[in-house]
């Protein structure tokens, strides 16, 4: 990603208080009002100016970094100052806020700050991605529906589909089937380039199977709030050594990074919860159904000897499907894992961050902590991606994209 200036922009908010001390009451509120008009005004001109640069740096397509830290910053502000007032709150409260609410307000915060920042041109590749192989789902189910009424099918009708006609709607549906494979290849490459860019280390094997998972979706938010911190907090550290003495500014800077660090832990949270809470149990249900398709279909068999060769077919597709689930299932445990490894280290330094914020006396050894926590930023984005293999066979690739399918829609796979 290219580097942006956000300077102006982030300057504006380590403005420093007027001091009033030892000035008439009048003077010292008609001073406060005018430097203050001074200030706004100057803020607004700063903040417009970072806007226009990071629009001309970035194009105009409403999807840059520059805009997403404009919205962001808000609620990156308002975090960090109900983070600071936290520990002054009670455990529990009758009347106003405690602690529990107060948490409350900033995981919602850092739910819209994650929104905002997760911004690049390879969330437009991943949706068109996931459209083509919707489509491709839906495709080969009208082929296999083509392909079992073409059974009964009349050789010739003026009324109904004969089997030519099932014939000729199965080839043209297999011609779209390669036209958008075709297509997946080539923004897949594209895809792979950008992920590339964020620093993941993927070939285009691997982005296949990536892009086949329901968590892939997770992981690529990931690597894209990752690439965007990381870009910001060098930002943030430019901020820091050029405040020099002005402590105030510089920890205002620094508490902009700590709450930058809380959106990536948040993430992590929210990822680790749906894949407990939804995927797991989905999978689990789907294994299930599975199971109980395959003894009734054995039943089936034993009691219906001349359809059989039916029967069998279905039996193969529940065991490939039985599979593919506990495939799948070892895939998302895989994952759990490594992002509650990742959270932990990432609370770590989020502690660490909070207590320098709190405790620092001189701006310089900010400059230090924040450049040591680029590579600490650099070393989980390099644990982060999960471990990819390539598929067995093209069926069980075709039942996993299926089965993503499945665990992506509501109330779905149960």
């Amino acid at each position: 990603m290219r580097p942006i200036s956000l300077t102006p922009l982030l300057f504006a908010l380590a403005l420093p208080a007027p001091s009033l001390a030892q000035e008439p009451d009048t003077d010292a509120w008609e001073r406060a009002q005018s430097t203050a008009a001074a200030w706004w005004q100057r803020s607004r001109e700063l903040a417009d100016q970072a806007a226009a640069d990071a629009r001309r740096l970035l194009g105009d397509d409403g999807a840059d970094l520059g805009r997403a830290w404009e919205r962001a910053r808000p609620e990156l502000e308002e975090a960090l100052t109900l983070t600071e007032r936290q520990a002054t709150l009670p455990e529990r409260a009758w009347f106003g806020p405690d602690r529990n609410s107060n948490q409350a307000e900033i995981d919602a915060l850092l739910d819209r700050a994650v929104a905002l920042l997760s911004v690049s041109p390879a969330l437009a590749q991943r949706a068109r991605i996931r459209e083509l192989n919707a489509r491709i789902v839906e495709l080969r189910a009208q082929i296999a529906e083509s392909r079992q009424q073409q059974l009964t099918a009349p050789e010739q009708s003026t009324l109904l589909k004969t089997r030519a006609d099932h014939a000729a709607a199965i080839a043209r549906d297999q011609r779209e089937i390669t036209e958008v494979e075709a297509e997946i290849a080539a923004i897949e490459r594209g895809f792979a380039a950008e992920l590339r860019a964020m620093g993941l280390d993927i070939d285009d094997e691997q982005v296949r199977f990536l892009l086949s998972t329901v968590v892939g979706d997770n992981v690529v938010e990931l690597g894209i709030l990752f690439d965007n911190v990381r870009t910001l907090t060098e930002q943030l550290e430019a901020l820091v050594a050029e405040s020099g003495e002005d402590l105030e500014s510089a920890r205002r800077y620094y508490g902009l990074y700590v709450v930058l660090l809380q959106t990536l832990e948040h993430l992590h949270r929210r990822i680790e919860h749906q894949i407990e809470d939804d995927y797991l149990p989905r999978i689990d249900a789907i294994a299930e159904r599975a199971r109980t398709l395959a003894a009734e279909t054995r039943t089936l068999k034993a009691q219906n000897p001349e359809r059989a060769a039916l029967l069998e077919a279905n039996l193969e597709a529940q065991r490939v499907t039985g599979e593919a689930a506990a495939v799948y299932r070892g895939y998302l445990e895989d994952q759990a894992r490594q992002i509650r490894t990742a959270r932990a280290q990432l609370a770590g330094d989020i502690a660490t961050a909070w207590n320098t914020y709190q405790t620092v006396s001189l701006s310089g050894e900010l400059v230090g902590l924040v450049r040591a926590s680029q590579r600490l930023l650099e070393a989980l984005m390099e644990r982060q991606l999960p471990t990819l293999r390539p598929f067995e066979n093209l069926e069980m690739e075709r039942e996993m994209l299926r089965l993503t399918e499945r665990l992506r829609g509501p109330d779905q796979g149960r």
